[in-house]
């Protein structure tokens, strides 16, 4: 089964964001428990009626954010999947993908010999991993 461009470039792009999920889920966080407001020169004047947000309501709001949500369900999905595969698997995902600076082409592991497989195995052992990794998503 091959992938569509589109369904192949999705889970390339949610392999790239993998080492930075924690960071966006942290930023969005922080955005929503200290959102920017700007400074209002009424409020010293009477019948401004602003309540703040209790502790629950922002809890609540970040328990529920979707974005948040997500990068978590995407996180889990990556991580499983990759303690499930084999060490090939991992080294061609982390090495191709995953990396900021990739060193290698999946030519050049297996040249360097950083996997034990020949260039179409290699390239079976990818597409089997996308497909899954397509399938959780």
């Amino acid at each position: 089964m091959d992938l569509e461009k589109w369904r192949f470039e999705r889970v390339k792009q949610v392999l790239r964001d993998y080492p930075e999920y924690d960071l966006k889920i942290a930023k969005i966080e922080e955005s929503i428990r200290y959102p920017h407001k700007p400074d209002d020169y009424a409020s010293d004047r009477r019948g401004t009626k602003t309540t703040p947000e209790t502790a629950t309501e922002t809890l609540w709001t970040i328990q529920t954010h979707d974005a948040i949500n997500q990068f978590r369900h995407n996180q889990k999905v990556v991580s499983e999947l990759l303690e499930e595969c084999g060490v090939d698997t991992e080294t061609i995902i982390r090495e191709l993908y995953m990396r900021k600076f990739p060193r290698y082409t999946m030519q050049g592991l297996v040249q360097e010999q950083k996997i034990k497989c020949g260039r179409d195995k290699a390239f079976k052992l990818r597409n089997r991993f996308f497909e899954e990794l397509d399938k959780a998503l």
